[in-house]
């Protein structure tokens, strides 16, 4: 074995050294938002941060104290979507799998849009929280038409509206993963439910009554097989999906039942 010269090899260690430092600095600003400093966006979505920005909070932003209602960061029509803690990892917006989820829009700025084909990032858009349009999946709905709210592993979600419970149950995701479906009436806009998946350890019952902030609806829950919204999360952490759909009619929930 040829060994190296002794000054050859430190000069090699000290390039390799810089080669890290500069190496964590890039994927050090490319962070994601909101109190979470060791999540990062996956490298697929790296060269759309960079486009778009570094993903970052508002730095004008004031934490939020107990008692405080979370921001919003979407609507959709009259209702007003607000955190689900104070901790929130990323907002990422996708496409929802059925044509009665309302297209939201987005509250904050897009840091990271890969549907641009069908989302149009508003312009001059500064304050707010940092969010994803993650790409599409082939479906019809808009792009902006199911939000995923990701949270630090362990974490209870709050209530995103203020409203009525209309439905709590159990279904199979995808036809095999026991999940539970929260279903809320807001009291801001009777005609719409506000849908939520993805929770574990869920105690409200129809006709409870919950308030926006205040609320605990459940724990995020994580599954076993890759999420969309992984690709653009580093770390093994959960998400809650949610979307605001237009209530079904009588005749619409006489059919979906056969």
């Amino acid at each position: 074995m040829i060994r190296p010269h002794r000054r050859t090899g430190r000069w090699s260690l000290i390039l390799i050294g810089a080669l890290w430092v500069a190496t964590s600095a890039v994927w050090g600003s490319a962070l994601l938002v909101e109190g979470a400093t060791s999540v990062g966006v996956r490298p697929a979505a790296v060269a759309a941060a960079r486009q778009d920005g570094p993903l970052e909070a508002d730095p004008a932003a004031r934490r939020p104290q107990p008692g405080d209602r979370l921001p919003v960061f979407a609507r959709g029509g009259p209702v007003e979507l607000r955190g689900l803690s104070p901790d929130v990892v990323a907002v990422a917006f996708h496409e929802a799998s059925f044509g009665d989820a309302v297209d939201l829009r987005p509250v904050g700025r897009c840091a990271v849009c890969r549907n641009r084909w069908k989302f149009n990032p508003p312009r001059g858009a500064r304050g707010g929280p940092a969010y994803i349009v993650m790409d599409t999946r082939g479906r019809a709905s808009g792009a902006t038409s199911a939000v995923d709210a990701v949270l630090p592993r362990g974490r209870t979600a709050l209530a995103p509206v203020t409203g009525t419970v209309t439905e709590v149950r159990r279904y199979r995701l995808y036809g095999r993963h026991w999940d539970v479906r929260v279903e809320i009436r807001p009291a801001a806009a009777p005609r719409r439910r506000v849908v939520m998946l993805h929770l574990e350890g869920v105690t409200l019952v129809p006709g409870e009554r919950v308030e926006a902030s205040v609320t605990r609806i459940g724990t995020a829950r994580r599954f076993a097989f890759e999420s969309q919204v992984d690709r653009y999360v580093d770390g093994d952490v959960p998400h809650v999906h949610m979307e605001v759909k237009r209530a079904a009619t009588g005749r619409q929930r006489q059919r979906s039942k056969g």
